[in-house]
């Protein structure tokens, strides 16, 4: 009976291989080639949180000088009914207000804000004294401007008050700043941008004072090229930065680029600075590339009242990739050329 029932468990099981292997390979072969084909046409879907790689680089954007008051105030009001946004219509996106291109097409734009922007404190006595309307915040801010340098001769014209504010609407304005704070430690900060996971950071310094308002542990202020730290202070901050970028307000008006600016340029990029942006002569100097960083003597004006020259009349603007190597690639340069209205009457690049 045992012998019986394994012949026929076996017959079974060999049975159920055969039905298998035979109708599974005749069902294959029959309709298998249409499943393949089917396949070869079907649509393939990319997934919903399709995403494209970030770039691995930043583009970073430097302009000079910016002052709205004095003969700028003065047009504006005169031939503008007070509107700041004018002095910008023939270079603006589309004719939208204040948008400009250049600044916005790039990740970090820089420009170095010459004075206070106040509506508090008072002239300290210099016939040079400027103090601009509140409202330069938004348009710095329209225009695509992120960040500017609030470390130069003029920041103490209307005292530490309009200092302060300044730095208050500044921060309230989406605007950050380097080079000044509330107080020597708060001066030395760098600010630190983010951008497709590279960190550049900024530091600034003034060459040309004002020493009395230089910040101290107590009191606010900005950061003097001449601090006896000012190798340490760059040195501490290289690295917490991918890219360091150093602003300097120094050399002398009006002229060539001197031997002060060559070695606190060369000093800097020695303690770990790779941009150098300077500012201050109001006209445009070279450009020097040392140890493979970069070194902008002088950036001229962007918006000034120096209507008495060619040279003052007109600004370099410098745009530029920096990648998290530290690398430094596509060097462009741009001349702003200021009509008699003191408009920006065209971007062009050199």
């Amino acid at each position: 009976m045992k012998k019986i029932l394994l012949s026929i468990f076996i017959t079974l099981i060999f049975g159920s291989l055969f039905y298998w292997v035979f109708f599974g390979g005749l069902f294959s072969n029959v309709f298998g080639s249409q499943v393949v084909k089917n396949n070869q046409n079907a649509q393939v879907l990319e997934p919903l949180n399709f995403k494209e790689k970030e770039p691995d680089y930043v583009v970073l954007t430097f302009a000079g000088d910016v002052m709205f008051d004095r003969g700028v105030k003065g047009s504006v009001n005169k031939n503008f009914n007070g509107d700041l946004d004018e002095l910008f219509k023939n270079v603006r996106i589309d004719d939208k207000a204040g948008q400009l291109e250049i600044f916005q097409n790039d990740d970090i734009s820089f420009l170095n804000l010459e004075g206070p922007v106040s509506d508090v404190g008072h002239n300290v006595g210099s016939i040079y004294s400027f103090r601009m309307n509140p409202t330069v915040i938004s348009l710095l801010k329209n225009l695509g401007i992120d960040i500017v340098s609030f470390a130069n001769n003029h920041v103490g014209d209307y005292t530490t008050l309009a200092f302060s504010d300044t730095l208050n609407r500044l921060t309230s304005g989406g605007i950050l700043f380097t080079g000044a704070g509330e107080n020597y430690l708060d001066a030395q900060k760098p600010q630190i941008i983010e951008n497709n996971n590279i960190k550049v950071c900024y530091l600034g310094f003034s060459d040309v004072g004002p020493d009395w308002m230089q910040a101290t542990e107590k009191s606010p202020g900005i950061l003097l090229a001449s601090d006896p730290d000012f190798e340490n202070i760059i040195k501490s901050v290289e690295s917490q930065c991918d890219t360091l970028i150093v602003s300097i307000h120094w050399g002398e008006e009006y002229q060539k680029h001197n031997a002060r600016q060559t070695y606190l340029a060369h000093l800097a990029i020695d303690n770990g600075a790779d941009i150098i942006a300077g500012h201050h002569p109001h006209v445009v100097q070279d450009i020097e590339i040392y140890k493979d960083k970069v070194i902008i003597y002088s950036l001229g004006n962007f918006m000034f009242d120096q209507y008495f020259s060619a040279e003052t009349m007109q600004g370099l603007i410098v745009q530029l990739k920096v990648y998290k190597t530290g690398e430094i690639k596509d060097i462009k340069q741009y001349t702003s050329q200021q009509n008699k209205l003191y408009q920006i009457e065209s971007i062009t690049e050199k």
